[in-house]
């Protein structure tokens, strides 16, 4: 009878260490998966804000913004300016510190860019091979716009009206982050840049 009873003992122990192990496997899972997650996540964001960096450097170094891809001279480019209300274009073109000519727009939900040294042209189509993609597979940009003010210099210099207003490019970015198959984020940035360059 005395050894019946230890065998019983010895089996509910067995069970209730298994129910236990389980359980506590379950959570360990969970949290690796969760760690994954925000890691992956984490890779995400920072490849996101590493192109808004790129990006919003060049501007701030740069000058003659030019918004989208109308006027006689976008190719220079020559200043041109594109308003907030119904006229914000998906398209942003200037001429860098070094000098070099450079474009940014939105292909196939990346966010991308071209260089090319000054006496060059720049291309209007976003999906020609010059152009490189800043984000990741994983951010997939829906909105892409570019609102540009006072890009024309107080002198009136390059043919354009004179104006009173620091260079300024204001960019409006939206899209889904895509961490998994199962897991999205929305996500919505503004952000301005002021000409570093006095305009004179």
């Amino acid at each position: 009878m005395h050894k019946g009873f230890t065998l019983i003992e010895v089996m509910i122990s067995v069970m209730i260490f298994s129910i236990v192990m389980t359980v506590a496997l379950g959570a360990l899972l969970a949290m690796s998966a969760s760690d994954q997650r925000a890691e992956a996540l984490k890779t995400v964001v920072n490849n996101l804000n590493f192109a808004l960096d790129s990006m919003t450097r060049t501007i701030r170094t740069g000058y003659s913004y030019h918004c989208g891809t109308s006027g006689t001279d976008f190719a220079t480019p020559a200043p041109q300016d594109c308003a907030a209300a119904g006229g914000a274009q998906s398209y942003l073109a200037l001429r860098a510190a070094d000098s070099s000519l450079v474009a940014y727009c939105l292909n196939q939900s990346a966010l991308v860019r071209e260089v090319v040294k000054s006496g060059n042209s720049l291309s209007t189509n976003c999906a020609a091979s010059d152009f490189y993609p800043l984000t990741s597979s994983e951010i997939k940009i829906t909105n892409l716009q570019f609102i540009v003010a006072g890009s024309c210099a107080k002198s009136g210099a390059g043919g354009c009206t004179g104006d009173s207003v620091q260079p300024k490019v204001t960019v409006l970015i939206s899209g889904t982050f895509y961490v998994s198959p199962t897991q999205t984020s929305q996500f919505n940035l503004e952000t301005s840049v002021t000409q570093r360059v006095y305009d004179q």
